[in-house]
């Protein structure tokens, strides 16, 4: 008996199916928003944050712990401020709100959170009654929920995710295990709040983002560049803590948390500037490929 050829059109199809995955299409770079306000603010707040810091960098010397501590609620409300003012929420509510006077169904859509694209999550308390009364409250009060609501979430997340994901890092970088706990903790949270409430505020939970993130292969932009350069500032810092020159200044985390606030205002300025904005680390020359690919 002869057996019968393999049929062409099922070769062709596992040929086909055997080949690259697709590649996935990646998220852009994060623009700084068009009003002039958030274009000052953008580049007022690192300034200011930094300055902030050196101002009492004194005290940090003299008492870390209660100063870290001190420090947490003005850090947090300046990230969310800066947020608020100068990023695009997860959703791009914003241009969801800007016609939400015009019927009541838009501004009853607006007033949902989204922190995965497709799925909105309810709030108590609705803005879809009908005329002009209404239109006019729901448009507020969507913008306002548009982009305070998911900046509180932002917050919430990095409280309880980041930052213990953050002090197991520092660990796992050299921070003492068996002491300095309050340390280890309150600069994580320090870092935390620097790195990951703008990129929780402007991506919410997207997996493909958050891959990229932990990736280290997002294009640049002013979110992205913060975080990148707080983990490279923070990781630089520690260079001085083992040298022998009897500082005060050198004692854990110090020097840490200082190279962490200079990486992120160098890096906020450097993410949004035209020479490294929506570039990418190029690691291998696969990457590079697969960016062409995307593009």
């Amino acid at each position: 008996m002869v057996s019968s050829p393999p049929s062409p059109t099922v070769t062709g199809t596992m040929s086909s199916s055997s080949g690259a995955p697709p590649v996935l299409k990646s998220v852009p770079p994060i623009r700084i928003l068009p009003s002039q306000l958030a274009r000052i603010y953008s580049f007022a707040h690192p300034a200011a944050v930094l300055l902030g810091f050196t101002i009492r960098f004194p005290h940090l010397v003299h008492d870390p712990v209660s100063e870290m501590l001190n420090a947490i609620p003005f850090l947090a409300a300046s990230q969310v401020v800066f947020a608020i003012i100068c990023l695009p929420p997860a959703v791009g509510s914003l241009e969801a709100t800007g016609n939400s006077g015009t019927s009541s169904s838009t501004a009853g859509s607006t007033s949902n959170i989204i922190l995965r694209p497709g799925r909105p999550a309810r709030r108590k308390g609705g803005s879809g009654g009908s005329g002009a009364g209404a239109g006019l409250g729901g448009g507020l009060l969507g913008g306002l929920g548009g982009k305070v609501i998911p900046s509180v979430l932002a917050l919430i997340l990095t409280a309880l995710l980041a930052t213990p994901v953050l002090a197991i890092l520092l660990v796992l970088f050299g921070a003492p295990f068996t002491t300095h706990h309050a340390q280890t903790a309150l600069c994580a949270a320090h870092m935390a709040l620097l790195t990951t409430l703008p990129l929780v505020y402007v991506h919410g939970v997207d997996g493909t983002v958050w891959s990229e993130v932990w990736g280290a292969s997002r294009p640049a932009d002013a979110v992205w560049g913060a975080a990148l350069g707080t983990c490279v500032g923070a990781w630089l810092g520690a260079v001085p803590i083992p040298l022998d020159w009897d500082r005060p200044w050198q004692a854990f985390p110090i020097t840490i948390l200082a190279g962490a606030y200079m990486g992120f205002a160098a890096g906020t300025l450097l993410g949004r500037s035209k020479w490294v904005y929506g570039k990418r680390l190029r690691f291998t020359e696969e990457a590079d490929l697969a960016d062409k690919k995307t593009e």
